[in-house]
Formats: C-alpha cells, structure tokens, sequence
C-alpha cells in the first residue's frame, strides 16, 4: 500500500461518502459485523464503478465517489471512521470479495502513522527546499 516515495500523501485518491443532517458518511465494508474497513480507492473510475455495484437499498442512500487528501484521509480515519479496523485498498464490491479483505488492508493505526510521518517528511522537505 505505501510506497517508498510516498505516493499515497502525493496522489490523490477517493473514498465512497454520503451526507445526512451535514454530517459526512463514509462507506465501510467488512467480512463481520464488529470489524469494517474504510474502502479507499487509487483511481476515480475504480470507486464509480463501486458505487454502481452497490445494491439497490445502499445506492438510494445517496453514497458517491469523493475525491479526498492524505490530510483529508486522516480526518476521517479520527472522526467518522474512528472505529475501523483498517484501510482497504482498491476493494472488490463482490460480496465473496469480502474475505479478501486481510489482503488487500493495512490497519487503521499503521496507515495513519503512515500518512503523518510521510506528512511530516514532506513539510520538512519544503522547509529545506525553501532555505
């Protein structure tokens, strides 16, 4: 998932939400009740294309793909999605993909250190490149 030049605080990427009462909602998938992952997608058509999979009770909740930031990302993952388990990268939305899952994730608390500490290093080297 990380790359060793830190493509994921680069790049952009996108995430499935909703909105009710404005408060965000974003979309969580688990193989069990009591464990979810935050479904987090490298390419715009890949989270569209989710979306479209969704059954027809989940898209009349209004969910749709949303472009976000690794600063964004991390906001998520401490409010709305405190209680996942972890990240999952480019999902499957086959219901038998579920079990997949442990493959294609990272937990919650590593991908966030992961996005401050590439975080920290790209402010530090901004300051270097601007001294």
């Amino acid at each position: 998932m990380p790359t060793q030049n830190g493509a994921l605080t680069v790049r952009p990427l996108w995430i499935i939400t909703r909105y009710e009462d404005d408060r965000m909602d974003a979309l969580t998938i688990g193989p069990h009740l009591d464990e979810s992952f935050l479904a987090l997608f490298s390419y715009a058509e890949e989270a569209e294309a989710f979306v479209c999979l969704l059954g027809d009770d989940e898209k009349q909740k209004g969910w749709r793909s949303e472009q976000t930031t690794a600063a964004e990302l991390v906001l998520v993952l401490l409010g709305p999605c405190a209680e996942v388990k972890g990240v999952a990268l480019d999902p499957l939305p086959l219901e038998l993909s579920r079990e997949m899952l442990p493959l294609v994730s990272m937990s919650r608390d590593l991908f966030l250190q992961y996005l401050l500490v590439e975080r920290r290093r790209a402010a530090g080297e901004l300051t270097l490149g601007t001294s």
